[in-house]
Protein backbone atom coordinates (compact mmCIF):
# COMPACT_ATOMS: atom_id res chain seq x y z
CA UNK A 1 0.00 0.00 0.00
CA UNK A 2 1.33 3.46 -0.93
CA UNK A 3 2.60 5.48 2.03
CA UNK A 4 0.99 8.88 2.52
CA UNK A 5 2.90 11.89 3.84
CA UNK A 6 1.90 15.46 4.66
CA UNK A 7 4.51 18.24 4.40
CA UNK A 8 3.66 21.49 6.20
CA UNK A 9 5.56 24.67 5.28
CA UNK A 10 5.53 27.88 7.31
CA UNK A 11 5.33 30.04 4.14
CA UNK A 12 5.71 30.05 0.36
CA UNK A 13 8.49 32.55 -0.40
CA UNK A 14 11.51 32.34 -2.71
CA UNK A 15 13.79 31.46 0.20
CA UNK A 16 15.75 28.41 1.31
CA UNK A 17 13.25 26.60 3.56
CA UNK A 18 10.30 26.31 1.11
CA UNK A 19 12.80 25.43 -1.64
CA UNK A 20 14.35 22.66 0.48
CA UNK A 21 10.89 21.32 1.28
CA UNK A 22 10.11 21.18 -2.44
CA UNK A 23 13.25 19.09 -2.95
CA UNK A 24 12.01 16.77 -0.21
CA UNK A 25 8.54 16.50 -1.80
CA UNK A 26 10.04 15.57 -5.16
CA UNK A 27 12.37 13.00 -3.64
CA UNK A 28 9.64 11.35 -1.56
CA UNK A 29 7.37 11.14 -4.60
CA UNK A 30 10.17 9.53 -6.61
CA UNK A 31 10.45 6.90 -3.87
CA UNK A 32 6.76 6.01 -4.16
CA UNK A 33 5.21 8.17 -1.44
CA UNK A 34 1.90 9.96 -1.93
CA UNK A 35 2.80 13.57 -1.02
CA UNK A 36 0.47 16.37 0.10
CA UNK A 37 1.82 19.91 0.71
CA UNK A 38 0.20 22.52 2.96
CA UNK A 39 1.35 25.93 4.20
CA UNK A 40 0.59 28.21 7.14
CA UNK A 41 1.14 31.35 5.02
CA UNK A 42 0.84 31.66 1.23
CA UNK A 43 3.24 33.20 -1.26
CA UNK A 44 4.45 33.21 -4.87
CA UNK A 45 6.71 30.18 -4.41
CA UNK A 46 3.61 27.97 -4.45
CA UNK A 47 3.74 28.22 -8.26
CA UNK A 48 7.10 26.37 -8.18
CA UNK A 49 5.37 23.54 -6.33
CA UNK A 50 2.57 23.59 -8.91
CA UNK A 51 5.15 23.45 -11.70
CA UNK A 52 6.38 20.17 -10.20
CA UNK A 53 2.88 18.79 -9.77
CA UNK A 54 2.10 19.72 -6.16
CA UNK A 55 -0.96 21.84 -5.37
CA UNK A 56 -0.29 23.73 -2.15
CA UNK A 57 -3.21 23.93 0.26
CA UNK A 58 -3.71 26.16 3.29
CA UNK A 59 -3.22 24.69 6.78
CA UNK A 60 -5.13 26.10 9.75
CA UNK A 61 -2.78 26.60 12.71
CA UNK A 62 -5.66 26.42 15.16
CA UNK A 63 -6.45 22.84 14.19
CA UNK A 64 -8.94 21.11 16.48
CA UNK A 65 -8.68 17.66 18.07
CA UNK A 66 -11.30 16.34 15.65
CA UNK A 67 -9.32 17.67 12.66
CA UNK A 68 -6.14 16.09 14.07
CA UNK A 69 -7.89 12.75 14.15
CA UNK A 70 -8.94 13.25 10.52
CA UNK A 71 -5.28 13.85 9.60
CA UNK A 72 -4.25 10.71 11.43
CA UNK A 73 -6.66 8.76 9.25
CA UNK A 74 -5.39 10.27 6.00
CA UNK A 75 -1.60 10.15 6.46
CA UNK A 76 1.17 7.89 7.75
CA UNK A 77 3.60 10.71 8.60
CA UNK A 78 3.68 14.50 8.94
CA UNK A 79 6.80 16.67 8.53
CA UNK A 80 6.57 20.24 9.88
CA UNK A 81 9.16 22.44 8.17
CA UNK A 82 11.10 25.01 10.29
CA UNK A 83 10.69 26.10 13.91
CA UNK A 84 7.75 28.30 12.85
CA UNK A 85 5.75 25.05 12.62
CA UNK A 86 6.83 23.82 16.07
CA UNK A 87 3.48 24.54 17.73
CA UNK A 88 1.66 22.65 14.98
CA UNK A 89 4.06 19.70 15.33
CA UNK A 90 3.44 19.43 19.07
CA UNK A 91 -0.30 19.70 18.51
CA UNK A 92 -0.67 16.91 15.95
CA UNK A 93 2.00 14.48 17.21
CA UNK A 94 -0.54 13.23 19.74
CA UNK A 95 -2.50 11.68 16.87
CA UNK A 96 0.05 10.81 14.17
CA UNK A 97 3.81 10.31 13.90
CA UNK A 98 5.25 13.80 13.34
CA UNK A 99 8.71 15.20 12.63
CA UNK A 100 9.72 18.78 13.41
CA UNK A 101 12.38 19.68 10.82
CA UNK A 102 14.40 22.60 12.19
CA UNK A 103 16.36 24.44 9.50
CA UNK A 104 17.70 27.11 11.85
CA UNK A 105 20.82 27.10 14.04
CA UNK A 106 22.16 29.87 16.33
CA UNK A 107 19.47 32.26 15.08
CA UNK A 108 16.86 30.09 16.81
CA UNK A 109 17.04 32.09 20.05
CA UNK A 110 16.40 35.38 18.24
CA UNK A 111 13.53 33.90 16.22
CA UNK A 112 11.84 32.45 19.30
CA UNK A 113 12.08 35.79 21.12
CA UNK A 114 11.00 38.04 18.25
CA UNK A 115 8.17 35.79 17.07
CA UNK A 116 7.06 34.80 20.58
CA UNK A 117 7.47 31.09 19.98
CA UNK A 118 7.64 29.02 23.15
CA UNK A 119 10.96 27.11 23.27
CA UNK A 120 9.07 24.36 25.06
CA UNK A 121 7.76 23.25 21.67
CA UNK A 122 11.32 22.22 20.72
CA UNK A 123 11.83 20.35 23.99
CA UNK A 124 8.49 18.58 23.74
CA UNK A 125 8.56 17.63 20.07
CA UNK A 126 8.91 13.86 19.93
CA UNK A 127 11.02 13.75 16.77
CA UNK A 128 13.33 16.65 15.88
CA UNK A 129 15.59 16.67 12.83
CA UNK A 130 18.11 19.40 12.01
CA UNK A 131 20.18 19.87 8.85
CA UNK A 132 23.82 19.84 10.01
CA UNK A 133 26.15 18.88 12.84
CA UNK A 134 26.74 22.61 13.35
CA UNK A 135 23.00 23.10 14.05
CA UNK A 136 22.83 19.88 16.10
CA UNK A 137 25.48 21.07 18.58
CA UNK A 138 23.65 24.32 19.26
CA UNK A 139 20.14 22.85 19.48
CA UNK A 140 21.20 19.97 21.74
CA UNK A 141 23.09 22.26 24.11
CA UNK A 142 20.44 25.00 24.25
CA UNK A 143 17.10 23.20 24.10
CA UNK A 144 17.74 19.50 24.90
CA UNK A 145 15.00 18.01 22.68
CA UNK A 146 13.81 14.46 23.40
CA UNK A 147 15.22 13.02 20.18
CA UNK A 148 17.49 14.94 17.80
CA UNK A 149 18.97 13.65 14.55
CA UNK A 150 20.76 15.16 11.54
CA UNK A 151 19.55 15.02 7.96
CA UNK A 152 21.82 17.08 5.73
CA UNK A 153 20.28 19.55 3.34
CA UNK A 154 20.22 18.30 -0.24
CA UNK A 155 19.24 19.13 -3.83
CA UNK A 156 17.34 17.23 -6.49
CA UNK A 157 19.36 16.87 -9.68
CA UNK A 158 17.79 17.97 -12.95
CA UNK A 159 18.89 18.61 -16.56
CA UNK A 160 19.49 22.27 -15.64
CA UNK A 161 22.09 21.45 -13.01
CA UNK A 162 25.17 20.54 -15.00
CA UNK A 163 28.55 22.08 -14.16
CA UNK A 164 29.49 24.36 -17.03
CA UNK A 165 32.92 25.64 -18.00
CA UNK A 166 33.99 28.18 -15.40
CA UNK A 167 35.20 30.96 -17.67
CA UNK A 168 36.17 34.53 -16.82
CA UNK A 169 34.09 36.74 -19.10
CA UNK A 170 34.91 40.34 -19.92
CA UNK A 171 38.05 40.24 -17.80
CA UNK A 172 36.01 40.12 -14.54
CA UNK A 173 35.85 37.34 -11.97
CA UNK A 174 32.22 37.14 -10.79
CA UNK A 175 31.54 36.37 -7.12
CA UNK A 176 27.93 35.51 -6.27
CA UNK A 177 25.95 35.87 -3.04
CA UNK A 178 22.41 34.46 -3.27
CA UNK A 179 20.62 35.08 0.02
CA UNK A 180 17.91 37.03 1.79
CA UNK A 181 19.31 40.53 2.36
CA UNK A 182 19.65 40.55 6.15
CA UNK A 183 22.40 41.00 8.74
CA UNK A 184 22.79 37.26 9.45
CA UNK A 185 23.90 36.59 5.86
CA UNK A 186 27.11 38.61 6.30
CA UNK A 187 26.72 40.50 3.02
CA UNK A 188 28.04 43.68 4.63
CA UNK A 189 31.23 41.79 5.56
CA UNK A 190 31.67 40.80 1.90
CA UNK A 191 31.14 44.38 0.72
CA UNK A 192 33.75 45.64 3.21
CA UNK A 193 36.17 42.87 2.22
CA UNK A 194 35.97 43.79 -1.45
CA UNK A 195 36.34 47.52 -0.75
CA UNK A 196 39.51 46.76 1.23
CA UNK A 197 41.26 45.12 -1.74
CA UNK A 198 43.99 46.87 -3.78
CA UNK A 199 42.84 48.75 -6.88
CA UNK A 200 44.52 46.30 -9.26
CA UNK A 201 42.44 43.46 -7.73
CA UNK A 202 39.21 45.51 -7.58
CA UNK A 203 39.44 46.21 -11.31
CA UNK A 204 39.19 42.45 -11.99
CA UNK A 205 36.07 41.49 -10.04
CA UNK A 206 32.31 41.93 -9.67
CA UNK A 207 30.15 41.00 -6.67
CA UNK A 208 26.71 39.85 -7.83
CA UNK A 209 24.10 39.94 -5.04
CA UNK A 210 20.68 38.35 -5.44
CA UNK A 211 17.91 37.91 -2.91
CA UNK A 212 14.76 39.24 -1.30
CA UNK A 213 14.83 42.52 0.65
CA UNK A 214 12.37 41.95 3.53
CA UNK A 215 10.85 45.04 5.07
CA UNK A 216 11.95 43.97 8.58
CA UNK A 217 15.63 44.29 7.57
CA UNK A 218 15.27 47.64 5.78
CA UNK A 219 17.73 49.39 8.10
CA UNK A 220 20.35 46.83 7.11
CA UNK A 221 19.97 46.85 3.33
CA UNK A 222 19.02 50.49 2.62
CA UNK A 223 22.63 51.65 2.23
CA UNK A 224 24.30 48.26 1.93
CA UNK A 225 24.98 47.99 -1.80
CA UNK A 226 27.03 50.91 -3.20
CA UNK A 227 25.22 52.84 -5.92
CA UNK A 228 26.85 53.76 -9.23
CA UNK A 229 29.67 51.27 -8.56
CA UNK A 230 29.93 48.61 -11.26
CA UNK A 231 31.84 46.30 -8.91
CA UNK A 232 28.57 45.64 -7.04
CA UNK A 233 25.44 44.48 -8.89
CA UNK A 234 22.10 43.78 -7.18
CA UNK A 235 19.84 41.45 -9.18
CA UNK A 236 16.73 41.57 -6.99
CA UNK A 237 14.81 38.58 -5.66
CA UNK A 238 15.90 35.28 -7.19
CA UNK A 239 13.13 33.51 -9.14
CA UNK A 240 13.58 32.09 -12.63
CA UNK A 241 16.95 33.83 -13.18
CA UNK A 242 18.68 31.73 -10.52
CA UNK A 243 20.21 29.16 -12.87
CA UNK A 244 21.60 31.89 -15.13
CA UNK A 245 23.23 33.63 -12.15
CA UNK A 246 24.92 30.43 -11.00
CA UNK A 247 26.12 29.58 -14.50
CA UNK A 248 27.66 33.04 -14.94
CA UNK A 249 29.30 33.05 -11.50
CA UNK A 250 32.92 32.03 -11.04
CA UNK A 251 32.91 31.72 -7.24
CA UNK A 252 30.01 31.41 -4.79
CA UNK A 253 30.23 33.24 -1.44
CA UNK A 254 28.38 32.28 1.75
CA UNK A 255 29.77 34.83 4.26
CA UNK A 256 26.99 34.17 6.81
CA UNK A 257 27.31 34.85 10.54
CA UNK A 258 25.05 31.83 11.08
CA UNK A 259 23.81 29.34 8.45
CA UNK A 260 22.53 25.91 9.47
CA UNK A 261 23.16 24.18 6.11
CA UNK A 262 23.47 26.52 3.14
CA UNK A 263 21.40 25.57 0.11
CA UNK A 264 23.41 28.14 -1.85
CA UNK A 265 26.64 26.26 -1.08
CA UNK A 266 25.07 23.03 -2.37
CA UNK A 267 23.83 24.76 -5.50
CA UNK A 268 27.24 26.32 -6.09
CA UNK A 269 28.84 22.89 -5.81
CA UNK A 270 26.28 21.38 -8.18
CA UNK A 271 27.17 24.02 -10.76
CA UNK A 272 30.85 23.19 -10.31
CA UNK A 273 31.76 26.50 -8.67
CA UNK A 274 34.41 26.90 -5.96
CA UNK A 275 33.09 28.18 -2.63
CA UNK A 276 34.06 30.58 0.12
CA UNK A 277 32.11 29.99 3.33
CA UNK A 278 32.52 30.93 7.00
CA UNK A 279 33.10 28.67 10.01
CA UNK A 280 29.45 29.18 10.99
CA UNK A 281 28.07 27.57 7.84
CA UNK A 282 26.77 24.03 8.34
CA UNK A 283 27.63 23.01 4.76
CA UNK A 284 31.31 23.92 4.99
CA UNK A 285 32.20 20.32 4.12
CA UNK A 286 31.32 21.35 0.53
CA UNK A 287 34.56 23.36 0.28
CA UNK A 288 36.86 20.35 0.60
CA UNK A 289 39.35 20.56 -2.25
CA UNK A 290 37.52 23.43 -3.94
CA UNK A 291 37.34 26.46 -1.69
CA UNK A 292 38.01 28.21 1.60
CA UNK A 293 36.50 28.26 5.08
CA UNK A 294 37.19 31.67 6.64
CA UNK A 295 36.71 33.04 10.14
CA UNK A 296 33.14 34.24 10.68
CA UNK A 297 32.86 38.03 10.38
CA UNK A 298 36.51 38.47 9.36
CA UNK A 299 36.84 41.11 6.64
CA UNK A 300 40.57 40.39 6.29
CA UNK A 301 40.28 36.59 5.82
CA UNK A 302 37.39 36.96 3.37
CA UNK A 303 39.35 39.57 1.39
CA UNK A 304 42.35 37.25 1.15
CA UNK A 305 40.20 34.36 -0.11
CA UNK A 306 38.57 36.62 -2.74
CA UNK A 307 42.00 37.89 -3.78
CA UNK A 308 43.23 34.31 -4.22
CA UNK A 309 40.49 33.48 -6.71
CA UNK A 310 41.00 36.72 -8.64
CA UNK A 311 44.71 35.89 -9.00
CA UNK A 312 44.08 32.22 -9.83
Amino acid sequence: MQKRILLISHEMTYTGAPNSLLNMARLLRSKGWSVTVMTLVGGNFSREYLRHGFRVRWFDESISAAECRELAAKYDLVICNTVFCAKVACRIQEYIKTILLIREAENLSEILEKCRIDEGYIRNAENVICVSEYAERFIAKTYSPRRLRVLHNFLMTSPFYHPSANKVRGGKVHFLIAATIEKRKGIDVAVKAIKSLPKEILSQLVLDIAGRKPEWSRKFWERLIPENDNRFVYHGEVTRSKKRLFKCANVVLVPSLDESCSLTALEGGMFGKPLIVTENVGAKYMTEGSGFVVKTGSVEELAQAIKFFVLH
